[in-house]
């Protein structure tokens, strides 16, 4: 049997097509698998630097308890000496570290202790179970001999010390004992300047991270080390805390690209993990170094999210399922096709097979033929599907990935910006006004009664009241200011380009007296004031610390006054 021209040709042509689908399926799927990947690296390190600010966010929070405590009249009271008010101060100190430990699940522990004494405590307050313990008496132990009692006492007034993260061999500690922790300590400072004693939260950090964690899919995987690499937290418990019992497990030998990060060179690595304990099962995974911003003996903190290579691949079988019926169908209708129609049918092949080798994120396929009504035709409107779909899952990752930012930089109640984005915006303020010395105000807000309004109808209320605040704070401003709110009930305003005192004054009296409008919850009148310290630059202070923290105390002036008032931060 002689084969003739068409047939020999259409065989032919009918091999070429189905190798050219074939290559370009295979190149398609390939894609579409590196881009998953990449994407899949993009969307961890996203979720590991919120993680990061979140955990910032913690020690921010403790940082202020600690500065708030450190000041507050009965610690200084019980460190001065004896006197009638002592026991008065300590019950005092011992209700204050009940209610910040009753907020914060984090705290294990809450002490003042002496540099009297060696170091003995003086009011201590630990977490055992669900309960709190008010330790006393005989049971206060001395610690002079530890690091964040030493240190501490060496830092000027208004610092936070953080301990090294460790195991907690501390005796007596109750819920904290034997578990991961990290001291976080601030020097109690007299009016000329001495260290009288130090407070101290203890963190409970694996309590912390899975808090953080119980949002993220359940396939990610969480990392966290040392300044060393050693690993504090890690999925496999027995790889945690390795040097507490003399062994080291470190990150950088179980993942050798994050070397960077230890050694200084890169602040955040995206890997992939398919040697050694992950042979079996290679990891997707990125990491980010967090420099520790206090006074401290960890010098930074290693944080990491990884997940399953096969988890993110598993998006793809779908897609390679449809590329291999695309091709065998090519195949087939080729071999007929090219029969009859030879150079019909391989001048849209090559124009297929050059589109889609142009293929990428940024740029769509276009010049095929999706509206012919044949099989090639088919082909092409498979391809258009195909990269319909893939861009739409980039679209979807982008989307969270911009939500995961705005989270970041936004408080989720009150959608107001956060402190984050609030000190950005005064940073920037402070920068803009530096160059035309112009002044600029700051408004530090603190809701009066709030805890009676939660008391009272529940936290439903002090939702509520906390989001009729922020459209009333809104409202009485101009777009040009901004409102945040800080945490808690706690607001602030910044003003930029303030005309006179008397005009902050009347700024500030309009916030006062816009909290007089009636608003009910579930039928009750509720009333709201407002207590309000205002700062100015350049006479408070010429950074965002320095004007925040200078609000900040003439705000608790006014709160230990008269509340809902204002009052300006002295000249100084």
């Amino acid at each position: 049997m002689k084969w003739g021209l068409a047939t020999r040709l259409g065989s032919v042509l009918a091999l070429v097509s189905l190798l050219v689908a074939g290559m370009t399926g295979l190149y398609a799927y390939q894609v579409a698998r590196d881009l998953l990947v990449q994407a899949a690296k993009d969307e961890l390190m996203t979720a590991t630097q919120v993680i990061g600010r979140r955990v910032t966010d913690i020690r921010l929070d403790a940082s202020r308890d600690l500065q708030m405590l450190s000041a507050h009249p009965a610690s200084l009271a019980l460190l001065q000496g004896p006197g009638s008010k002592l026991s008065a101060s300590a019950e005092q100190l011992a209700t204050l570290f009940t209610l910040l430990m009753t907020a914060n699940p984090a705290y294990f522990q809450m002490r003042l202790i002496s540099v009297s004494d060696f170091g003995l405590e003086r009011v201590r307050v630990d977490r055992d179970g669900d309960q709190l313990l008010r330790i006393e008496g005989d049971d206060l132990q001395e610690k002079s001999h530890y690091p964040y009692v030493s240190d501490t006492l060496a830092l000027p007034a208004g610092s936070t010390y953080l301990s090294r993260i460790v195991i907690n061999h501390e005796g007596g500690a109750h819920a904290g004992l034997g578990q991961p922790t990290a001291q976080l300590a601030a020097p109690v400072v007299n009016a000329l300047g001495q260290a009288l004693g130090v407070i101290v939260i203890n963190i409970d950090l694996k309590g912390a991270f899975s808090r953080l964690a119980a949002d993220l899919p359940h396939e990610f995987q969480l990392y966290l080390a040392n300044q060393q690499g050693d690993f504090l937290i890690h999925p496999d418990s027995s790889k945690t805390f390795g040097f507490d019992a003399g062994q080291r497990f470190l990150m950088q030998d179980e993942f050798p690209a994050t070397q960077a990060l230890i050694q200084g060179r890169d602040a955040q690595v995206m890997l992939e993990a398919s040697s050694g304990s992950h042979a079996d099962r290679p990891l997707v995974g990125a990491f980010t170094a967090n420099k520790v911003k206090v006074a401290s003996s960890e010098g930074s903190v290693f944080l990491g999210l990884a997940q399953p290579r096969s988890s993110v691949l598993n998006r793809s079988h779908a897609l390679g399922l449809s590329i291999l019926q695309i091709a065998g169908g090519l195949g087939l209708a080729g071999f007929a096709l090219a029969l009859l129609l030879a150079r019909w049918v391989t001048r849209p092949l090559n124009t297929m097979s050059k589109a889609v080798a142009g293929f990428s994120t940024a740029q769509l396929i276009v010049g095929l033929p999706v509206s012919r009504q044949d099989e090639i035709g088919q082909l092409a409107r498979s391809f258009d599907e195909m990269q319909q779909q893939i861009h739409q899952q980039f679209a979807e990752l982008q989307a969270n990935r911009r939500e995961l930012e705005h989270l970041a930089r936004h408080d989720v109640l009150t959608g107001l910006p956060n402190r984050r984005l609030f000190m950005e915006r005064l940073d920037n303020a402070l920068d803009r006004a530096k160059r035309a010395q112009t002044p600029l105000a700051v408004m530090f807000i603190d809701m009066d009664h709030f805890k009676a309004i939660n008391d009272t109808w529940g936290h439903d209320a002090g939702d509520a009241a906390l989001e009729w605040v922020a459209q009333q704070l809104l409202a009485n401003t101009r777009k040009s200011d901004t409102v945040a709110r800080l945490g808690g009930d706690e607001f602030v305003v910044l003003l930029e380009s303030p005309m006179q005192p008397e005009q902050i004054d009347s700024i500030a009296q309009k916030l006062i007296d816009s909290m007089r409008e009636p608003w009910f919850f579930d039928g009750h009148l509720c009333s709201i004031g407002l207590s309000m310290g205002i700062s100015l630059f350049p006479a408070n202070g010429d950074t965002a610390d320095a004007l925040l923290s200078a609000a900040d105390t003439a705000m608790y002036r006014v709160k230990s006054g008269s509340r809902n008032n204002f009052g300006f931060a002295p000249e100084g």
